[in-house]
């Protein structure tokens, strides 16, 4: 930051200083630091500009940052729809997703019923019958002696 401060400095103060001449050699027009070898007369450029040029690049200097400041305006405004649909996109799949989680944990659902039904009929079809017989089974009565 500070070179370049220091170095537009130079560059606006070295004309002010430098002396320059404007050289004519074989119907060419040069300008250079030195005296001219044949012919040349010393050049010093105006340094003031007239107040047309002022208005003018006063008007330009308006409309540039006028149009500089609608261009950050319409960006600020594509920067903000963008986040709206990066917002809404982020929730729609947010929603997709529990969608799909909502499916799966039915699909899970289906298949731990499908289990249990599967067991409660074999286990109904495999009780044990108990007979429950309404006579009494008879003991036979002990001889007092046995028999030889």
């Amino acid at each position: 930051m500070r070179i370049g401060i220091i170095l537009i400095f130079f560059l606006l103060i070295s004309p002010t200083y430098a002396e320059m001449y404007k050289c004519t050699e074989n119907g060419q027009i040069s300008y250079q630091d030195k005296p001219c070898k044949t012919s040349g007369t010393e050049f010093t450029p105006s340094k003031d500009i007239s107040a047309e040029q002022q208005q003018s690049a006063a008007n330009k200097l308006e409309s540039d940052l006028a149009i500089r400041n609608e261009q950050k305006r319409l960006a600020k405004e594509a920067r903000d729809k963008e986040r709206v649909i990066q917002a809404q996109e982020d929730a729609a799949n947010a929603a997709y997703k529990k969608a799909q989680a909502i499916e799966e944990q039915a699909k899970q659902t289906a298949r731990q019923a499908e289990a249990l039904e599967k067991s409660n009929d074999y286990y109904q079809n495999t009780r044990p019958y108990y007979v429950i017989n309404p006579k009494p089974i008879a003991k036979p009565i002990p001889t007092p002696f046995p028999r030889k």
